[in-house]
């Protein structure tokens, strides 16, 4: 037993990939986009929550009663998202650079692309999780004509069935 034990201690390493890092800073979006003139556009779909009042009967002792009960309400919508292409950088997962001539035919047609989440290069711990050749685009945050996501108006309540 000591001598197997002792044998599995002497064999040579194998080829261990290190694991990667674990992903800092705001995660990017993964989106299907493609590029329209000098913007890069793409179609999100978008929940957000209203609340609205509704009347109902109930019976209440013996009696029915009308009485109004507020609902919050969950409501899709579309959303286009543009980013500016003037002052973005492009380049593969694995860090090779893309060039602008070059971005627009491959995305001459909608694709699977990562975009900044917050217009500063991704983290090396997200872009491990994908193919070396995806494609990740850096896009200041702000550019004129971003398009931003809406989000849930204040004081919003999921329902209690959620």
């Amino acid at each position: 037993m000591v001598t197997a034990l002792l044998g599995l201690l002497l064999l040579p390493a194998t080829d261990v990939e290190p694991p990667s890092p674990a992903p800092k800073g705001t995660p990017p979006q993964v989106i299907t986009a493609k590029i329209e003139g000098e913007r890069l556009t793409a179609t999100r779909m978008v929940t957000s929550y209203r609340t609205e009042f509704r009347t109902e009967k109930a019976i209440v002792g013996a009696r029915e009663v009308t009485r109004t009960v507020r609902v919050v309400v969950p409501v899709t919508t579309m959303v286009q998202l543009a980013w500016n292409l003037k002052r973005a950088t492009a380049q593969q997962a694995d860090g090779k650079k893309i060039e602008m001539a070059e971005l627009k035919k491959m995305l001459a047609k909608p694709a699977a692309v990562l975009v900044s989440g917050d217009g500063k290069p991704v983290d090396k711990g997200y872009l491990a999780l994908f193919k070396k050749e995806t494609i990740v685009i850096v896009a200041p945050a702000t550019a004129p004509g971003d398009v931003p996501v809406p989000r849930p108006g204040p004081g919003f309540v999921l329902p209690k069935d959620a």
